[in-house]
């Protein structure tokens, strides 16, 4: 009798685990579909990652200042609040062999509020880089896009955001601030002291703690000339921002070819190179305070 109950919870045991022999193990959920939202915290802005059907291969991971944030399929998008300061976006294509892309990206400041809508695309020759898109033009190409959902973000969570953190900031190409390999207070072009005119004045409106003044260049020379080159026009519009009566501290900073905003004009030459590279020759000028 023993024995025959024994059999008989063995085969009720059985038959509670019984499944359909097609169905899968586990069921994941790509995608989740919803709109972005844009609602953010105290001193926070957003970075948007979406990536289109226009080319084939594994999921690209993204990640934010090296940690990682979402591996995305094609037609999906990936949104995620941050600090309002500078960051280093970067991206590769999964694989289970080596480790991610976490330090060869593009770097962008994002003030308070600001909502970065970043494109994942691909060179000719299969590299993948990252784009800035205008918001117009990004909102309509992630209109119909779900969000990824199949991955846990490992990028800090921004809910402690210490001021001074960035309430302001401008990027001037070198086409319109300085002419052609030059860099004096004197060379500033009279439409980069308008630019920066009409800058200083919403500046003077903030409560700013410090001001930082970067200059960058493209990837065309040797290290030690361009370092030397962004730094000099770093000087240059601090000391032009000094002029408009700006009084609060102001740091220049040459970072050279360091930190790119562009990095897809390797396939290029001549003259669509130099304007491939055009936003990379740049002074940025960031403005920390608090609201």
């Amino acid at each position: 009798m023993t024995k025959t109950l024994l059999c008989l919870g063995i085969v009720i045991a059985l038959s509670g685990c019984a499944r359909d022999a097609g169905q899968p193990l586990e069921v994941w959920n790509n995608f989740k579909e919803g709109k972005i939202s844009t609602q953010l915290g105290e001193n926070q802005s957003l970075a948007v990652f979406y990536r289109q059907g226009d080319f084939q291969g594994a999921a690209t991971n993204i990640y934010i200042d090296g940690n990682y944030q979402a591996s995305l399929l094609p037609n999906a998008y990936t949104a995620v609040p941050v600090c309002a300061d500078k960051h280093l976006f970067s991206t590769s294509f999964s694989t289970n062999h080596k480790f991610g892309n976490r330090t060869q990206g593009v770097s962008y400041t994002l003030p308070i509020g600001e909502v970065a809508y970043v494109k994942v695309s691909q060179e000719p020759n299969g590299q993948l880089y990252l784009q800035r898109v205008e918001r117009s033009v990004a909102e309509q190409e992630i209109a119909n896009l779900p969000k990824e959902n199949q991955t846990l973000s490992r990028v800090p969570n921004a809910t402690n955001c210490q001021p001074p953190v960035v309430i302001a900031a401008i990027a001037v190409d070198s086409s319109a601030l300085f002419a052609f390999d030059k860099y004096g207070y004197k060379d500033i072009l009279p439409a980069g002291r308008e630019k920066l005119g009409h800058f200083m004045d919403h500046v003077k409106t903030l409560n700013v703690s410090h001001i930082v003044v970067g200059g960058h260049s493209d990837n065309l020379g040797s290290d030690r000339y361009n370092l030397a080159l962004s730094e000099k026009r770093a000087n240059s519009v601090k000391q032009q921002l000094q002029q408009v009566g700006i009084t609060a501290p102001i740091k220049a900073i040459g970072y050279g070819k360091k930190e790119p905003v562009v990095t897809n004009c390797g396939g290029l030459s001549g003259a669509a190179k130099n304007q491939c590279n055009l936003p990379n020759r740049r002074v940025e000028v960031t403005v920390y305070g608090t609201k």
